[in-house]
């Protein structure tokens, strides 16, 4: 499901691209605009409208039930390590600070201040796919999760703080997606053997706060450290370390194709790579 939330929330994001003819873009406003509250509150709600849609077609097709919580098959509450090993929880939080970062900028495209957007953000992210989860309390196949409410918390949180943190702002949270790998019959909604979620950091960015000083040409280039699932039954962890690309280091003032760039940024490009669990292979390209 969480790719899904990528497509529709990175769609707006090129949308919104289009909203100013001019797109002669400098600063955020320091004035709220009505108008530009109105077309920001439209495409949001459009965008949950489209979410909502799509899910009710591919998840909630049995019967109803009263609310319950999403259980193993002991009994124990769905935290982490389930059928999927906990990947689907990386997949929340991507998805949750995907769609925080487009509300944050929308907002300060709308004239509210960087605390103001990052509050209204987090709150609307974290509402948002609260509801879903409570939405999935009711039917017999889902259950309510708390590790899933807790993965969407993290991911608001992060890009709640990320903007006001320079620390942060060393690291990002990305996904890649192996397009061109076979596909299991149900990949349109259960697809993580083929995602690969990274904690992406780049060198430059990290050392100079500490007052060392790296070669400047570097700065486009990242170090991550990936975690994935593979196909096999029992499905087994997989962990990466490769390298990364750092898009938001091509010099454009234009805020709309800055944030456009910055969600690109969201997404792992492929590159070298090392799988270091289950065992060691060495990738040319990882996609």
């Amino acid at each position: 499901m969480s790719k899904w939330i990528v497509f529709i929330f990175f769609t707006t994001s090129l949308l919104q691209a289009q909203i100013d003819s001019t797109l002669q873009a400098g600063p955020f406003p320091k004035k709220i605009s009505a108008i530009r509250t109105i077309t920001f509150s439209s495409v949001f709600l459009a965008s949950v409208g489209g979410l909502y849609a799509f899910a009710d077609d591919a998840y909630y097709q049995d019967e109803q039930v009263p609310f319950h919580w999403a259980r193993h098959t002991d009994g124990s509450l769905d935290w982490f390590d389930n059928y999927y090993r906990g990947i689907d929880k990386f997949g929340h939080v991507f998805s949750t600070s995907l769609f925080s970062d487009n509300f944050y900028f929308l907002a300060r495209w709308s004239g509210y201040s960087k605390t103001s957007s990052s509050w209204m953000a987090f709150g609307s992210s974290v509402s948002v796919l609260t509801a879903m989860e409570i939405w999935d309390a009711h039917f017999e196949d889902w259950g309510f999760s708390p590790g899933d409410f807790t993965a969407n918390v993290l991911g608001a949180t992060f890009s709640a703080i990320r903007p006001h943190s320079t620390l942060l702002q060393a690291f990002n949270y990305k996904l890649s997606y192996n397009f061109f790998a076979s596909k299991s019959p149900d990949h349109s909604v259960h697809d993580y053997e083929h995602m690969t979620f990274w904690l992406s950091m780049n060198p430059l960015k990290l050392f100079s706060l500490a007052n060392i000083s790296l070669p400047k040409g570097f700065s486009f280039l990242n170090l991550a450290l990936g975690f994935g699932i593979n196909r096999a039954r029992p499905r087994q962890q997989e962990i990466y370390i490769g390298l990364d690309f750092n898009l938001e280091t091509i010099p454009i003032k234009n805020i709309y194709l800055r944030h456009i760039l910055k969600e690109m940024n969201r997404f792992h490009l492929p590159a070298p790579a090392i799988r270091i669990a289950p065992g060691y292979i060495g990738y040319g390209l990882f996609f």
